[in-house]
């Protein structure tokens, strides 16, 4: 996994778990576009030299997974400071205390409650996701493990990436705990007063977690695609993620 992690990752100064989706083998015999899909934490306290490497990935979008109270303590407009379409939609709307929704923990259970949800959001995510002209595109939430994971698990099935693949993708955020760490414990804020558990569920993701959430997903709806379907996704943007992701290219 480490390989494949430096593969991908790619290390900002203060931008976390910025990984690019492609280079993965489908079922089909094919490979994920490089350059194409970027999975992330928030870009919302970027330094100059942070702005300066984003502007040479020439995003075109940035789709926000976050709620609005989330996104209103940002110090980056990165939208703005880099030129991107951007749209803000949150599939996990609670807005319970942090002290709570951390001392529940990282669940299958919980992701699949987003399905339950945050239709209208998936809808609209995919859509945008199945628009050629969306890319290159960076899809974040906070941590860019839990909300974003959930949507690259979905995105990697969907394109026919393989089971085992896609939990090793999902894990992969672990390994960029400890650089995260260094950097709170220099910021302080929140990381001061949190406990182990509280810091576990900030930065770090539970395996068990994506493999449960694809069980369910199969086993409630049918798969990625037959949920997205039901909500509304249309075919031609179904179609499209897969020929800008996978097939023809922009």
């Amino acid at each position: 996994m480490i390989d494949e992690f430096k593969r991908r990752h790619l290390p900002f100064e203060r931008w976390f778990n910025v990984r690019d989706l492609g280079g993965y083998a489908t079922a089909g015999s094919g490979t994920l576009a490089w350059r194409r899909f970027y999975r992330a934490g928030s870009p919302s306290r970027m330094s100059e030299a942070d702005i300066e490497r984003a502007r040479a990935l020439d995003i075109a979008t940035i789709l926000d997974l976050r709620r609005d109270d989330e996104a209103g303590r940002d110090e980056t407009d990165a939208a703005t400071t880099l030129g991107t379409a951007y749209h803000r939609l949150s599939i996990l709307p609670s807005q319970e205390p942090f002290e709570v929704i951390a001392a529940a923990g990282i669940s299958a259970e919980r992701y699949l409650s987003s399905l339950e949800v945050g239709g209208d959001a998936f809808r609209a995510a995919f859509e945008v996701l199945g628009d050629p002209a969306s890319y290159p595109v960076v899809v974040h939430c906070s941590a860019g493990k839990d909300r974003t994971g959930i949507v690259s698990a979905m995105t990697l099935e969907i394109l026919g990436v393989p089971r085992a693949t896609i939990e090793t993708d999902y894990a992969m955020t672990n390994l960029e705990r400890e650089r995260a760490v260094a950097y709170w414990q220099v910021r302080g804020g929140w990381f001061t007063q949190a406990t182990p558990a509280q810091i576990d569920y900030a930065l770090s993701v539970p395996p068990e977690a994506i493999s449960g959430f694809l069980d369910g997903l199969q086993e409630r709806y049918g798969g990625a695609e037959a949920y997205l379907r039901g909500v509304g996704v249309s075919a031609d943007a179904i179609q499209g993620l897969r020929r800008v992701l996978a097939d023809e290219g922009l």
